[in-house]
């Protein structure tokens, strides 16, 4: 039986909900909402006969109603609060609203069909090394100053990135979170030349970021943004390039000072010729490809095969996060002592080898996998 919260633990569960903002909020009047929007949704399971099959969660009702109350009110001032708080139409379409969100999203939400779930080893054991990964970075390391964090900020987004392509495959979302690995790829390619060549990359990748800013108008004042445009004209015609090659320039051109230390015969400024080809990852250049159709919409991602996506996602995942790994520990190596050295290397030893091992294993899967179709 669905037991209904009584006014104190309404309030309880306010006080946790609404701990990290300051507005105010009339506890009484959303209590009202809570008691008509439970109502409704019993009442619905009753007529259903699923009242007694279905629990109902009080907790995401009063996160509902909090979320359409502070959407509601954080624009009003005192009397138009006052008004709105009095509107008896208001509150009834409140409760109304809260009950269609939680059913809809709760009891009769679409899942798609998945592969994977959370708990299972592919993705739980990258996920939980990636959890350890984040937590030391956001715990020791200062963030969000490229000048002196543009490694830690990419590392981070990157194992941002990881996540999110789990979650999208836990979701059943297998050539969305393809896509989404062709930004980790991205990145991936620029945290390994700004960790291998150290300054003279990170110089160059900051010079082309505040071109990027005057490109898009987004530095201080015209006047900074038109000296800007000088120079990125004067590096322009260093390099004999028209003004249409400017965006690329931009994009890719701090990729010069890397070429120049080490010349690449096939160089040019995009991603497959440049970025990734220095990065030693031209492999992946028709995975990547690959991705980029998905990304706009191609009859390959609407009669896409799920399997098959998510074999290619998981482990590319994986590929990635390996090199994202050796970044990483070197950059923690450097900044502790022995003992917790021991201390992350032996963790390191007991799940990096898991980890490469749920690859090889998946790997295998896929290759049968690919036999079968090519039948």
């Amino acid at each position: 039986m669905n037991r209904k919260l009584n006014k104190e633990e309404c309030v309880r569960a306010l006080e946790v909900l609404n701990s990290n903002n300051s507005m105010a909020i009339n506890i009484d009047y959303i209590y009202e909402i809570y008691d008509g929007a439970f109502d409704a949704i019993a009442e619905l399971l009753k007529l259903q006969n699923r009242e007694n099959s279905f629990s109902i969660d009080s907790y995401k009702i009063v996160s509902y109603i909090l979320g359409e109350y502070l959407y509601s009110t954080s624009t009003l001032n005192e009397d138009d609060l006052k008004k709105f708080l009095g509107n008896e139409k208001i509150k009834e379409s409140m409760a109304s609203v809260a009950a269609d969100k939680y059913l809809s999203l709760s009891l009769f939400k679409h899942h798609e069909n998945t592969l994977i779930n959370e708990y299972l080893p592919p993705v739980s054991s990258i996920s939980l090394y990636i959890n350890l990964m984040q937590n030391i970075v956001n715990s020791r390391y200062a963030r969000n100053n490229p000048k002196t964090t543009l490694i830690v900020d990419l590392l981070n987004k990157s194992l941002s990135i990881s996540q999110s392509i789990i979650n999208m495959l836990c979701e059943g979302y297998e050539t969305g979170a393809f896509a989404m690995w062709r930004t980790l790829h991205e990145c991936e390619c620029t945290l390994i030349l700004l960790d291998k060549y150290g300054d003279l990359a990170i110089n160059a990748y900051l010079k082309h970021m505040r071109y990027g800013l005057a490109y898009k108008n987004a530095l201080g004042s015209a006047e900074e943004v038109d000296s800007v445009f000088v120079e990125i004209k004067d590096e322009m015609t260093k390099l004999n390039l028209k003004s249409k090659d400017m965006k690329k320039f931009i994009e890719y051109g701090w990729l010069v000072a890397i070429e120049e230390k080490e010349p690449l015969p096939t160089f040019k400024l995009n991603f497959r010729d440049g970025l990734e080809t220095l990065a030693g990852l031209h492999q992946y250049s028709n995975l990547y490809m690959t991705s980029s159709e998905i990304l706009h919409s191609t009859p390959l991602l609407i009669y896409s095969n799920k399997e098959y996506f998510y074999y290619v996602t998981l482990l590319n995942l994986y590929e990635s996060f390996f090199r994202i790994e050796r970044v990483f520990t070197t950059l923690f190596l450097n900044n502790i002592g022995e003992e917790e050295k021991a201390r992350y290397m032996g963790m390191r030893q007991l799940y990096y080898s898991q980890l490469v091992n749920i690859h090889k294993r998946e790997s295998l899967r896929f290759k049968s996998l690919s036999k079968r179709n090519a039948k």
